[in-house]
This record gives structure tokens, C-alpha cells and sequence, in this order.
């Protein structure tokens, strides 16, 4: 038996998980970079009716595997509709934007790396489930922009939003 090694190895059953909100969205990591000693994480998240993840860009590239609902994803070739079943792959440094327009939430797996782990780990805040979730606070949106800057992630304008249809009031 290795005795130096730090990775920790084993199953995690779904609902184990704690439950973050970030933005809107709630996540779990179900396996981190840390658990296995490499560059890859993988959440689980679930995206409320009417959440929109605005145009944006950064490094890592993500991967969304949707486990029920309907998601729309914007590209450079525009949106495109993700249902239960399908994944769509973006590559790192493209604009994209998320959103879900049905009346019911969406859970889709995101495989991604340790950066953009890294980043949402600084966003998540614990979820409570006896408050429904709201939309991000004005200090939540700060430390949002902060953290992007960090990571040099780029934000699209409300301008840039608006073009792909998406309203940022």
C-alpha cells in the first residue's frame, strides 16, 4: 500500500454531495481535482426555470451532459437546443452562454478542469433548500466580476447580451 500518497479514491452515491448555489445554479462536485489528482472535475448542476448563464469566455473547456430537461446553448453558430441524452462540448476560450427557458429545472453533468473547478469553488456559497433560490445579489454579482478578473475570464457587455438575446435588467 502507498502510504504518501494524498488522493482520495472511492464512489460517491448521488445525494451524499452538499449542495451549492452559484449564480443561480445549484451544484454539486461529485469529483474533484483534488480526489483525483489530475486536472478534471465533474459537477452536477441544476439550472431553475428562467436562470441564464450570460455570453462569456475562459480557458477550460466544458462538457454538458443533460440528465433531464431542455437546455439552450449559445455558440458562435448560435443557439442550440441540449435535451436529456445529448452533450454538447465547448471548447476552451469560445463565447457561450447558457439558459433555460422551460417551466422546469434542468440537470445536466459538467465535466470541466481544474480551473474553471477552481472558479466555481470561489463563487459557491452553501445552499439553503428552505429558501428557494433568487437571483444573484449586487454583491454577489461583484464578487463575480472579481473573480473572473482573477481567473481572466471575459464577460460579455449587456450590449454583447442583448445581441444573442439575452436581457441582463
Amino acid at each position: 500500500m502507498n502510504t504518501t500518497s494524498e488522493t482520495k479514491t472511492g464512489t460517491n452515491r448521488g445525494g451524499e454531495e452538499q449542495t451549492f448555489i452559484v449564480l443561480g445554479v445549484l451544484l454539486q462536485f461529485l469529483s474533484t481535482p483534488e480526489q483525483i489528482n489530475d486536472q478534471i472535475s465533474v459537477m452536477r448542476g441544476t439550472v431553475p426555470s428562467g436562470v441564464v448563464i450570460p455570453l462569456h469566455s475562459h480557458a477550460d473547456p466544458e462538457i454538458f451532459y443533460v440528465l433531464n430537461g431542455s437546455l439552450e446553448v449559445f455558440q458562435a453558430e448560435g443557439w442550440q437546443t441540449v435535451t436529456a441524452g445529448e452533450v454538447v462540448s465547448i471548447p476552451g476560450n469560445v463565447r457561450h452562454a447558457v439558459r433555460n427557458t422551460s417551466p422546469s429545472p434542468i440537470t445536466l453533468i459538467t465535466v470541466s478542469k481544474q480551473e474553471l473547478y477552481s472558479f466555481f469553488r470561489e463563487l459557491a456559497r452553501p445552499f439553503d433548500p428552505n429558501r428557494p433560490p433568487a437571483p444573484p445579489t449586487p454583491e454577489e454579482m461583484q464578487q463575480l466580476f472579481n473573480v473572473a478578473e482573477k481567473y481572466e475570464y471575459w464577460l460579455a457587455s449587456r450590449d454583447e447580451n442583448a445581441a444573442i438575446g439575452i436581457s441582463l435588467s
